[in-house]
């Protein structure tokens, strides 16, 4: 009886190991759900049936796990063609490819899940980036705080009101929920998100740069561009307005 009851453990054990793995991450598309195109619709599957998969070839389904602002490296908030950007939850499973220094995945197979709307999208971004920078530094979700950086690859988080944010490195990543924030990137390749009323951003060229709109103290929707494009000066500060960025009053 105790020889079974180690067989029945053993098999058990061999059992869990064997489950495969299963990725939450998300996934950038054109304005007609399409990556590089391939036609996706949501709720539905697809898988890879033979090969190798490996990131940045054709043979692999990508997706970005982690922050959500690193899918902006990869699907811009608006594409080349002027049109929005669309995004999604999936589930990645199967044989899966990662890098340490990157986190962009691909998979065998992924699963559409659901569609994540712009403003879903930016308060998540700035959620994730307060999560990850809590306990760091200065407080960051006291109010009328003061946060710089000025090294390379920042995540800047700040919850307060009234907060003052400033980075100089390159690759920052910056977000903000809380009221009244002004924020100023001055490395390349930025992003910035806010979620907060009345807050104010600037960056260099490249810079994207997302904020929300209130009216009579509801969000009605996010403003969404990169400096250098559509007319937006590099290291002015703009605020959101009929979704919109334009230069903020000073």
């Amino acid at each position: 009886m105790p020889a079974r009851a180690a067989k029945q453990s053993s098999k058990e054990q061999k059992t869990a190991l064997a489950e495969p793995e299963t990725v939450k991450a998300l996934k950038g598309f054109d304005t007609n759900l399409q990556c590089r195109g391939f036609q996706y619709e949501i709720g539905k599957s697809y898988e890879i049936e033979s090969g190798k998969v490996a990131r940045c070839t054709s043979h692999g389904f990508h997706a970005c796990e982690g922050s959500p602002f690193d899918i902006w490296s990869y699907y811009p908030p608006v594409g080349d063609d002027g049109k929005l950007t669309r995004y999604c939850d999936v589930a990645m499973s199967g044989q899966i490819d990662r890098d340490d220094q990157d986190s962009k995945i691909a998979a065998a197979k992924i699963t559409i899940e659901g569609e994540v709307r712009l403003p879903e999208f930016v308060r998540r971004a700035v959620s994730w980036v307060i999560d990850a920078t809590k306990g760091k530094g200065d407080n960051p979700s006291g109010h009328s705080a003061r946060i710089g950086s000025s090294g390379h690859y920042a995540q800047i988080g700040s919850s307060g009101h009234s907060a003052r944010i400033g980075s100089s490195g390159d690759c920052a990543r910056i977000g903000s929920s809380g009221d009244y924030a002004r924020i100023v990137a001055e490395g390349n390749n930025s992003v910035i998100a806010s979620a907060g009323v009345a807050n104010t951003a600037s960056g260099p060229d490249g810079t994207w740069i997302s904020l929300a709109e209130f009216k009579n103290g509801k969000c009605v929707g996010f403003a969404t561009g990169c400096i250098g494009q559509d007319g937006l000066k590099a290291n002015t500060g703009y605020r959101a307005e009929a979704g919109k960025l334009v230069e903020a009053r000073s």
